[in-house]
């Protein structure tokens, strides 16, 4: 029987069992934890993220509101490829930690990284699927703020799901870091360079993720999937790539037969500027992959 997911009240505090000693993956600013969720007759296999370095402070419990307020608004997402979410518990730590269905193909970059023969036509089904995703998001009006080759998930069938949308601007608020460039981490090599500059005059507030900056984001994962290697893959470190993006230095086309002359130049659409206002919108992606697959 399938389970609804609108049946799952949004606090499942003290209903979670079979959690780990250690975290199963440790994230810039956040962990996952594979436990076990008991609802109803059905036994789940959850993954619980949580927020990690949260000091103590007057404004938490406004924070912790507005976490809940957007859980709430996630849980009414359905799309085949968007992951679900729960609801939150409390056992793993000050803040409400998010409950979400476990995933068990990893992230895309290890799916690819695994899965290296993968033929055109499999790669461009993926991009259909994350498109599709990020098309129901945007539809929404919910922007994913994030996507990067992490935050999307693979199943053994080889589906994708976006997962963590939404979820990056609330940890911003949680850990008032001063810019994006000190809380994004390894995302550098998918995120829009706008998000990295630090506003003139210095006391303006800080540009905003967007949907423009979903969509350059999207080129990069466009990027990776068809080449099969992470955005910059040349430069190992992640301080090195953010050089590159204040330098405004674009990934190198790869010589992968994967990325005609179509696909790169639609690519190049996505990252362009965003003060040319050229991007395409998430339903333009959807029109454009499907003339790729005709061709």
């Amino acid at each position: 029987r399938r389970l609804d997911v609108g049946l799952i009240p949004k606090d499942i505090t003290g209903q979670i069992v079979g959690k780990e000693r250690y975290p199963t993956s440790i994230g810039t600013f956040s962990d996952v934890w594979k436990c076990v969720y008991i609802f109803q007759h059905h036994k789940l296999t959850v993954a619980v993220k949580t927020i990690r370095g949260h000091r103590e402070d007057n404004s938490r419990p406004v924070k912790t509101k507005t976490l809940h307020d957007q859980v709430e608004r996630w849980k009414t997402l359905a799309h085949k490829n968007v992951l679900p979410v729960y609801g939150t518990t409390l056992e793993f730590g000050p803040l409400p930690s998010l409950v979400c269905p476990w995933v068990n193909g990893g992230t895309l970059t290890r799916y690819l990284e695994t899965h290296p023969g993968l033929s055109l036509e499999r790669r461009h089904e993926i991009l259909l699927q994350i498109c599709d995703g990020l098309c129901y998001l945007h539809s929404k009006a919910v922007m994913h703020g994030q996507l990067n080759g992490s935050n999307v998930l693979m199943d053994r069938n080889g589906n994708a799901y976006l997962a963590d949308f939404g979820f990056f601007p609330i940890v911003l608020e949680f850990r008032a870091a001063p810019y994006l460039s000190t809380t994004i981490g390894s995302s550098v090599r998918w995120a829009a360079p706008e998000l990295f500059q630090i506003p003139d005059p210095a006391n303006a507030p800080p540009l905003q993720l967007s949907m423009d900056s979903d969509i350059y984001s999207f080129g990069s994962v466009m990027l990776q999937v068809l080449s099969g290697n992470v955005p910059y893959h040349t430069f190992k470190r992640d301080e090195q790539v953010l050089y590159a993006v204040a330098k405004t230095i674009k990934p190198d086309r790869p010589q992968a037969s994967n990325l005609t002359d179509n696909y790169w130049e639609f690519i190049q659409v996505c990252w362009s500027p965003r003060r040319e206002n050229k991007r395409p919108s998430a339903t333009d992606v959807s029109t454009f992959l499907a003339t790729q697959h005709l061709s």
